[in-house]
């Protein structure tokens, strides 16, 4: 740090969240900073795996800066502007290497021809022989490449293959003496077992480096030249502060700035200014936003949050607890509200033991739907519920039991009456044996592909009970309904005047429906209420989650209006494409809310569509009658309701977003094309089968009509 340094002002003294610059005075010098720079200089591969907000992207800035003053090449990569989730691999691998490109090579102009010339090979090929023929080749000296925010990897496709090409990297070390001038270093909110791949096999190169929060020692040069403009005795102050903090780097510094912003007294009281501004209405004055991205990080996986809320409320009341490597011990400390010390599971700071307490976690438990009595129990049902391999073999077992309830009542029982009714043209149990196995196909589809997460929530959440009983209610109704059609009412209504004897009422009459009863019990009771039931829970499940989407985005896109005022009306690019981010993350929120009923829509499309003209005449008019209102109530009106407000409440997000780059003059074009509500429609509409399916349906129906007449 230069000596005058001194003389900056204390009210900008201190960064309160982003990267901090090589200059900037305040920096920290840990033992991390100095494990990784002697590291990378002697040419390991490492790995800074912590939560956020510990000084992660400071470390490697810093580090990158005493790396390049030693005359070693580096650049970094950000994964979170290599694409987004649904990108090819042809997307993600060139922007990898334009990235290595336009950091280490200036003729960028270049790379658009050499990536297109070498079209011939694979993606991941292309960048092997970017690294192995150009940037090994034109550069002698030593490469360090840092991957910052690796955690946006993990669900990607390209995921394994891009570790294993890292891995290729170092093994070529061995036959390539070149090799050992490349280095790489991974940063992010992962654990190692996070890069495990496909076959477990995990990504085990490299070191570690143990990213601690800020000691005493290490913080007394930095820290204290602040707070000696504000207070008589800084050394103190910082110790005071750090016992609050306990070293953790951005609550550390906003308390710093805290105290030189809103103390006017040089004989402060800290123990105040934390409740004050920090503890009390912490959600009101966690700007920027630490606290919440906590609170997030432990509820967001509703199916998880209560065995993490349980553990950690066994840390909070024996002070610690032994620590191991299981799910929800990683998760509490990725999300950084606990530490691992000697062994032991502790909380980090008085901070958190003050905020995340007792009461919240009760709160939040109370909430939250409690897992099965075990987890090996919770594991068995929801395979037993969701699994294709069980379900399949079921379904089967229905449409055999279907066929044969259609074949005794369409062939062994000789009704006349019956066949007249509902078997004309002598393809009744035909259309009808089509009917079901289709149905019972989209149901074990649905249910096991497109709301299986909605599917398990229901059966098991405790505050669903209400849910389970209207469905259990409503398809008790419906078995009493179908006991009084098929055993009076539908006897009845196909005797109409004839008089008859009862054996003849019975055998005529009667016999067919008791046959029949079977099928229509599998077709509404099995196939109908389950599914017509988790329709309606996944649209207001949907609607809720998008609610608190678009609430979210709305107070983001607030955020930056007001930071920007406060500071300058222009929008510079890092916010901008930060606002373009968060737009494709809603997006795909939409995307996926929308797409699921829409299946289900389009299926049941399919079959009125098969009802009113093939099955008409199968169907009596009460059954017809009773099968479409059940199609449209139970099916139709949900997920229209929920694609149409999905697609309405997406547009006036567009909509918001466009008039804030508006303001800020920023060209949209990009927004305002690809990302369009149409587009969003296009997208899902495009790829979906059972919507070309319907496409092709109407199509012919046309042209049967047209010819007809």
């Amino acid at each position: 740090m230069n000596s005058d340094t001194s003389f900056k002002p204390a009210f900008n003294y201190y960064k309160v969240g982003g990267s901090l610059s090589p200059e900037h005075p305040s920096y920290v010098k840990r033992q991390a900073d100095e494990d990784l720079y002697a590291s990378l200089k002697n040419g390991d591969y490492c790995c800074v795996f912590n939560s956020r907000q510990m000084g992660k992207s400071s470390l490697r800035v810093q580090v990158r800066r005493k790396l390049e003053e030693e005359e070693i090449r580096c650049t970094s990569i950000d994964m979170t502007t290599i694409g987004s989730s649904d990108y090819t691999a042809e997307s993600f691998y060139a922007g990898i290497t334009f990235e290595l490109w336009s950091g280490f090579l200036n003729d960028v102009s270049n790379f658009y021809h050499w990536w297109e010339k070498h079209q011939f090979l694979s993606p991941l090929q292309r960048l092997s022989q970017f690294i192995d023929k150009v940037l090994l080749t034109k550069l002698t000296q030593s490469i360090v490449i840092f991957i910052d925010e690796i955690d946006n990897l993990i669900d990607r496709e390209p995921k394994d293959e891009f570790l294993e090409f890292i891995r290729a990297c170092y093994n070529q070390r061995a036959d390539k003496l070149k090799y050992k001038r490349i280095t790489f270093c991974l940063l992010g909110v992962v654990t190692p077992s996070d890069l495990k791949d496909k076959k477990e096999i995990p990504f085990n190169i490299g070191k570690t480096i143990e990213l601690a929060g800020f000691k005493f020692e290490e913080a007394q040069q930095s820290l204290t030249k602040g707070l000696s403009q504000k207070v008589d005795a800084p050394e103190v102050v910082l110790q005071e502060i750090l016992s609050w903090t306990g070293g953790q780097p951005f609550l550390t510094q906003k308390l710093c700035k805290l105290i030189v912003e809103k103390e006017e007294s040089t004989n402060l009281n800290i123990d105040l200014i934390v409740q004050n501004y920090i503890i009390k209405n912490w959600e009101f004055y966690d700007d920027p936003e630490h606290l919440r991205t906590i609170k997030n990080r432990l509820l967001i996986d509703k199916t998880l949050a209560y065995k993490r809320l349980k553990t950690y409320q066994q840390i909070l009341q024996n002070h610690h607890i032994d620590g191991d490597d299981d799910t929800e011990q990683i998760a509490l400390r990725l999300s950084g509200l606990v530490v691992k010390q000697q062994g032991k599971l502790k909380v980090c700071n008085k901070i958190y033991e003050n905020i995340f307490n007792q009461n919240w976690i009760e709160k939040n438990l109370a909430l939250l739907p409690q897992p099965i009595e075990t987890d090996i129990n919770s594991e068995l049902k929801s395979t037993k519920i969701l699994n294709y391999s069980l379900l399949v073999p079921i379904a089967i077992i229905l449409a055999i039991i279907s066929l044969i309830s259609l074949g005794f009542s369409y062939i062994v029982v000789e009704s006349k009456p019956w066949n007249q009714a509902y078997n004309s043209n002598n393809i009744g149990a035909i259309l009808e044996c089509i009917r079901i196995c289709f149905l019972l196909t989209l149901e074990v589809y649905v249910i096991c592909s497109e709301f299986s997460e909605e599917t398990i929530q229901l059966i098991q959440e405790k505050k669903l009970y209400l849910r389970r009983r209207v469905i259990y209610f409503v398809g008790f109704i419906f078995f009493l309904m179908l006991l009084f059609h098929h055993f009076w009412y539908g006897p009845h209504q196909l005797l109409g005047d004839n008089q008859v004897t009862t054996k003849e009422y019975f055998n005529q009459y009667l016999l067919p429906y008791i046959c029949y009863f079977p099928y229509a019990l599998i077709n509404f009771i099995v196939i109908g209420v389950p599914l017509s039931g988790l329709s309606i829970h996944v649209v207001i499940e949907d609607c809720n989650h998008l609610s608190i989407r678009i609430r979210k985005y709305k107070n983001y896109l607030t955020q930056i209006i007001n930071k920007i005022k406060q500071t300058s009306n222009i929008l510079n690019l890092t916010t901008q494409n930060e606002i373009i981010e968060q737009l494709k993350q809603i997006y795909w929120d939409f995307s996926g809310k929308i797409k699921r009923p829409l299946n289900l829509l389009l299926g049941i499309l399919i079959l009125i569509y098969f009802d009113a003209t093939f099955s008409r005449s199968t169907l009596s008019n009460s059954a017809y009658l009773w099968t479409q209102l059940f199609c449209i109530f139970g099916f139709m009106t949900p997920t229209i309701v929920l694609i149409l407000w999905g697609l309405l409440a997406y547009q006036k997000n567009l909509e918001d977003t466009i008039g804030v780059l508006l303001n800020f003059n920023f060209v949209f074009n990009e927004i305002g094309n690809q990302y369009s509500t149409f587009n969003l429609l296009k997208k899902i509409l495009m790829t979906n089968i059972l919507f070309l399916t319907v496409c092709i349906i109407c199509f012919l129906h046309t042209i049967y009509i047209i010819f007809k007449f």
